[in-house]
């Protein structure tokens, strides 16, 4: 019989660790893959408009140079333009000058020279006066022949410029289409950014609902395997229960066989004894029983939800044994005694797990609500809703809302609420 109750205990404790597996997730869903390909588009899109802004800024630089030296290439031209003026005018006054003094030889030319013969005291002076009149002569020659080497020089510089401005015109003129273009191109690049940014804002709406919805279904999944492995463990436990009541009837009737005829009636007297033990004890077993598969309507008009939510603002504070304060430390009686003590629910005549147990009426776990006390062998928790426990766990992680409700075999749960 031992052999056959330990069988139990390991077919319960088997199918109370096959419902805490983790389920296994592909890790890479299709909703994973559509963001990442997003988001690899969204970046090498983000690399080409880099790319076109940078060449769009070397264009701008180019602009602005080409306009520097256009404005210069005008103020040459405008200084060329008033220097060839100039040099027209003095080309001009020379010019008038070199006729008029040639005239005036040409007109007075045979008497001037027998003139300054006659006045000439020698043929030296007469020759050296000679030689001036031609020097004079060529001089003017010289200096009209450079004014109007100046002048030329001057109207190539002005063409010139005005070609090389020409030239910074039309190379502007195709920096500002290319401009106009990249900045189209980046105009549509960006749109398409947005575009991106839409898609990927989208995706990651889906997958967010997506993982919800599937952690929602787990959760349901969860905890329904987790009401079929109470179930089961209840129906081994009730089978475990007849088997020993079949085992103690059979050995009172081996006694009762054994006994002599004049013991009979005395033994008849012990089995209506007995009989009336098992009937009581029927009878206390059967109220438990009851409320065990049972959800009892609310005794007070406090939410649960609220005394799970009041109970979860202390995660994260301390744990202390034998403490009672929800902020400087307590231990896992003293947390659920105190969040029930803000309600106005004096729970503190139950100052001990064990003594939790006996609380206000038992639910069954089909029946769990949150709010609820969860007890278990030495710990005592509140159920939190989601299938957690909101709980004063231990010295190392302190008050914590993350353990699933069936951590441990439970015990009892209680309603007081």
């Amino acid at each position: 019989m031992q052999i056959r109750s330990r069988a139990w205990r390991v077919l319960a404790l088997v199918t109370a660790i096959s419902i805490t597996l983790p389920l296994v997730v592909d890790p890479m869903t299709s909703e994973a893959k559509t963001i990442k390909e997003l988001e690899q588009g969204k970046k090498k899109l983000q690399g080409e408009i880099n790319e076109l802004d940078n060449e769009l800024v070397e264009i701008l630089s180019d602009i602005n140079v080409l306009e520097a030296n256009i404005a210069q290439n005008k103020a040459d031209i405008q200084d060329a333009k008033a220097e060839l003026k100039e040099a027209k005018k003095a080309e001009a006054r020379q010019y008038e000058d070199m006729k008029g003094r040639i005239k005036y030889m040409y007109e007075h030319n045979e008497k001037s020279i027998f003139t300054m013969l006659v006045e000439s005291g020698s043929i030296a002076e007469f020759l050296s006066r000679v030689e001036y009149a031609r020097s004079m002569y060529e001089y003017d020659r010289t200096l009209l022949a450079s004014y109007e080497a100046t002048t030329e020089a001057i109207a190539d510089l002005k063409n010139t410029l005005e070609q090389d401005r020409t030239n910074l015109r039309s190379r502007e003129s195709q920096l500002e289409a290319k401009q106009d273009f990249l900045s189209a191109l980046i105009s549509t690049k960006r749109t398409q950014m947005k575009d991106f940014d839409q898609q990927l804002a989208r995706a990651k709406e889906e997958a967010a609902r997506r993982a919800a919805e599937k952690a929602r279904r787990e959760a349901e999944a969860r905890a329904r395997a987790n009401a079929e492995a109470v179930m089961r463990q209840r129906q081994l436990e009730e089978a475990r229960r007849r088997e020993e009541e079949q085992r103690r009837q059979q050995e009172q009737s081996a006694q009762s066989s054994e006994s002599d005829e004049t013991t009979q009636s005395a033994s008849v007297d012990e089995e209506d004894t007995v009989t009336e033990e098992e009937t009581t004890t029927a009878e206390k077993e059967e109220p438990s029983k009851k409320e065990d598969s049972g959800n009892p309507a609310p005794s007070t008009s406090i939410s649960g939800s609220s005394v799970a939510g009041y109970a979860s603002q202390f995660v994260g504070n301390p744990y202390k044994w034998g403490g009672n304060s929800l902020t400087n430390g307590c231990d896992c009686s003293g947390f659920v005694v105190q969040v029930y003590s803000h309600f106005g629910v004096n729970l503190s005549g139950s100052r001990s797990s064990g003594a939790l147990t006996g609380v206000g009426k038992s639910v069954s776990y089909e029946n769990i609500q949150p709010g609820d006390i969860v007890c278990y062998s030495g710990h005592v928790a509140i159920y939190a809703g989601g299938g957690r426990i909101v709980e004063a766990q231990s010295t190392k992680a302190g008050i914590t809302s993350s353990r699933s409700v069936t951590c441990k075999p439970i015990v009892a749960i209680r309603r007081v609420v």
